[in-house]
C-alpha cells in the first residue's frame, strides 16, 4: 500500500490555504472519542435488552466529486471535494430485532443480491458501531453510477451506517459518521484517506487533509454573474477499481513525493481561493495543472484523455480526471454564461445519459 508521510512531514508542507477561504461550521466532534460517545448513546437507548429499538429505517447517501488532490490526498496532500447531491443511494432496512452472534444479513441493490464483500461490510458495521449483532435485511436503490470514481463505495458505507444507527437508536454527528464509514471503506480500498466519506457525510464542499477534520469551503458565484458555477461530469463509460489505480500511481508518487505534495497543495490552495473569489480562470488553471500531474502519474487512459479533449473542443475552460482515473468520469468547467449551450453540444456527441451537471452547495 502507499507509503503515507508521517505527521511531521505533513506539518512541514509550506503551502498554506488562505484562512478566509474556509469556515468552521460545526464539523468537529467532542473531545470524547466517537466510540465512547456511541457506546454511551447505545446504552442509554437500549438499556439491558441489547436489541434494536426500531424494526425498520430508511437512509440515503449522495455521491462525491473531487475537484483537486486525487491520489495525492492518500500521501498527505490537501484536496477539495464536493457532494454530488443529484445522485444518491437510498436504503430501506428491516430487522426482526432478534440479537444473534450469527446474524442473517440479506443485502440487495436494485433487486439483485449484493456482492459478498458488501455483506461482509455490513458485518463490519456492527463492530464499528459497537452494537450486538442482529438479523438485518437491506434493500438499496441507486441513481449513482457504480465504479465511476464518484464515491459509490463510500456512499454505501455512509448510507448503511446511517440506517443501522437509526435502527439502534444511535445519534451520529456527521464527523463521527465519516470516521466510522471510513473504517468500513478499508474493506474496499485498503487505506482510504477519509476524503470520500467526509464529503458524503457532511454534504458540503470541503477542504480535506488526511488525519485532520475537514473544513467547510466558502463558495461564491463566479465574478460578474448571478449564475452558479457550471461544472459537469462526463462519463467515459469505462470502469476501473480504485485500488488498482492507487497501485498504478504509487511508483510515481514514491519517486516524486518530495515535490508532488507541494505541487498538489499549491493547486488546492488556488482552487479554494478561486471558489471563494468566483475566479473562473484561476479554477480552470488549477484543474488543468491537477490533470497534468495525474497524467504523469499514469492514471489517465486514452478514453479519459479523449473525453478531456472533447470537453475542451466544446468550450470547456478546463477538464480533468475526477476520482481514481483509469475510466469513470471527467470533470469539466464551462463558462457560466455559455453553460447550457456548451453542455448541449457535448450531449450531441456522447448522449444525454453520459453528462451530468454538478451544482456546488
Amino acid at each position: 500500500m502507499p507509503n503515507i508521510p508521517q505527521s511531521s512531514d505533513v506539518d512541514n508542507i509550506n503551502s498554506n490555504i488562505n484562512s478566509n477561504s474556509t469556515a468552521n461550521i460545526n464539523l468537529d466532534i467532542s473531545n470524547n472519542s466517537p466510540e465512547k460517545s456511541l457506546n454511551f448513546s447505545f446504552t442509554q437507548q437500549l438499556g439491558m435488552s441489547g436489541r434494536p429499538v426500531r424494526s425498520e429505517a430508511t437512509s440515503r447517501a449522495a455521491g462525491k466529486v473531487i475537484l483537486t488532490g486525487e491520489h495525492a490526498v492518500v500521501y498527505g496532500a490537501r484536496a477539495i471535494a464536493v457532494p454530488l447531491l443529484s445522485r444518491n443511494i437510498n436504503f430501506r432496512m428491516y430487522t426482526d430485532r432478534a440479537a444473534t452472534s450469527t446474524p442473517c444479513i440479506k443485502f440487495q441493490i436494485g433487486g439483485q443480491p449484493a456482492q459478498e464483500q458488501l455483506v461482509r461490510m455490513v458485518d463490519d458495521a456492527f463492530e464499528v458501531l459497537g452494537v450486538p449483532k442482529f438479523n438485518l435485511s437491506i434493500d438499496a436503490r441507486s441513481t449513482l453510477i457504480i465504479g465511476a470514481g464518484i464515491g459509490s463505495s463510500a456512499s454505501i458505507c455512509v448510507g448503511v451506517l446511517r440506517g443501522m444507527a437509526q435502527v439502534c437508536g444511535i445519534v451520529l454527528t456527521p464527523v463521527a459518521l465519516a470516521e466510522l464509514a471510513n473504517k468500513l471503506e478499508r474493506r474496499f480500498h485498503g487505506t482510504p484517506s477519509g476524503l470520500d466519506t467526509a464529503v458524503i457525510s457532511l454534504e458540503h464542499a470541503i477542504l480535506f487533509e488526511r488525519g485532520r477534520h475537514a473544513q467547510a469551503l466558502i463558495v461564491n458565484k463566479p465574478k460578474g454573474s448571478n449564475l452558479p458555477w457550471c461544472f459537469a461530469l462526463l462519463d467515459t463509460g469505462l470502469r476501473s477499481p480504485t485500488i488498482d489505480m492507487v497501485y498504478k500511481a504509487k511508483p510515481w508518487f514514491d519517486k516524486h513525493a518530495s515535490t508532488a505534495i507541494d505541487q498538489f497543495n499549491d493547486i488546492t490552495s488556488n482552487a479554494a481561493s478561486a471558489l471563494m473569489d468566483g475566479d473562473l480562470q484561476r479554477m480552470a488553471a488549477a484543474m488543468t495543472q491537477n490533470h497534468e500531474l495525474l497524467v504523469s502519474a499514469g492514471v489517465a487512459t486514452q478514453p479519459v484523455c479523449d473525453m478531456v479533449s472533447l470537453a475542451l473542443k466544446n468550450g470547456a475552460l478546463a477538464a480533468k480526471i475526477t476520482g481514481a482515473g483509469g475510466g469513470g468520469c471527467v470533470l469539466a468547467l464551462f463558462p457560466t454564461e455559455l453553460c447550457d449551450r456548451a453542455m448541449a453540444s457535448v450531449r450531441k456527441t456522447i448522449g444525454n445519459d453520459r453528462i451530468l451537471p454538478l451544482f456546488i452547495p
